[in-house]
């Protein structure tokens, strides 16, 4: 039998597919890290969605993916980004780690919110994909979400890749923007492909990303946070700030993960929390102005 790969099977999509698929195929389906077998005849699979190397690893011997929203996506206390862009960033993970695999193919269930978008980005590594013709109608206009039961951030942005410039480039352009921004406010200090972003009348930085050599490939720029009085310690935990350019090579993802602030939580979400929100929609932007600029 061949090995078929559900996104989850907490949502009415993935429940539906496990009750009509499991008599024919072996199934498997990512969890919660915490989420029970309940005696269903499926393999959990314990990954991150939103971390490439463990999409890769989650798919090493599945032979079909069947890809579709479910609430296993959002995991984090809060998560700061548009549906759509969340959405691509798990699509060009799924579509990366296929191509690495040679998964055979991508079916994509259709539903009334549907973006052809997300189609190209699975099918822009050379796996076929197929999308389904009836569309899955959805109850309400909100989705449904799984919060985690700690504070732990995402935030998701996509912007345009102006034309000509490559991942690198953005990532670093990123800082040197963000110390010209709020001049005078924040300092940004580079050296040895680390960032300490400070804040002014504060001596000690507020941030400290440092580059990820290992994790950054494929025109995916990986920093870590490693320290900073705004971000929490985590020992069980790697803090990314992501860049990535999507299949289509038009667009980049900028993307936080599993980001825990050192502030008490409400708190952060009057303050922190709609700056960073701020910050990052300001450089969305910025990058739509210098792509034009670009072709002017």
């Amino acid at each position: 039998m061949k090995n078929v790969l559900l996104m989850g099977i907490s949502g009415r999509i993935g429940k539906n597919l496990y009750k009509e698929l499991k008599s024919e195929y072996n199934l498997f389906a990512f969890s919660r890290p915490n989420q029970q077998d309940d005696d269903l005849d499926i393999t959990f699979l314990k990954k991150d969605l939103f971390i490439l190397p463990e999409v890769e690893e989650a798919l090493e011997d599945i032979d079909i993916v069947i890809f579709f929203e479910d609430p296993i996506m959002r995991l984090n206390r809060m998560t700061q980004g548009k549906f759509y862009d969340i959405y691509s960033l798990i699509a060009d993970n799924i579509a990366r780690a296929s191509k690495l695999n040679g998964i055979e193919q991508v079916i994509y269930v259709a539903d009334e919110i549907s973006s052809s978008e997300t189609v190209k980005i699975l099918g822009a590594y050379g796996t076929p994909v197929v999308m389904t013709e009836t569309p899955v109608k959805r109850y309400g206009k909100n989705l449904s979400y799984k919060a985690s039961d700690y504070n732990n951030v995402r935030s998701i942005q996509k912007a345009p890749l102006p034309e000509g410039w490559s991942v690198k480039r953005v990532a670093n352009y990123y800082f040197e923007w963000l110390n010209e921004i709020l001049y005078n406010v924040i300092n940004v200090v580079s050296e040895n492909g680390q960032y300490k972003i400070y804040v002014t009348q504060v001596d000690q930085p507020v941030l400290i990303a440092t580059y990820d050599s290992e994790e950054s490939v494929d025109d995916i720029e990986i920093f870590q946070i490693t320290g900073g009085l705004l971000s929490k310690k985590q020992p069980n935990k790697i803090v990314r700030l992501e860049f990535r350019r999507l299949g289509n090579e038009k667009e980049f993802i900028m993307a936080l993960h599993d980001f825990e602030p050192n502030l008490p939580w409400g708190i952060y979400i009057f303050t922190q929390a709609p700056l960073h929100a701020l910050v990052n929609r300001i450089y969305q932007v910025e990058m739509i102005i210098s792509r034009h600029e670009y072709r002017e």
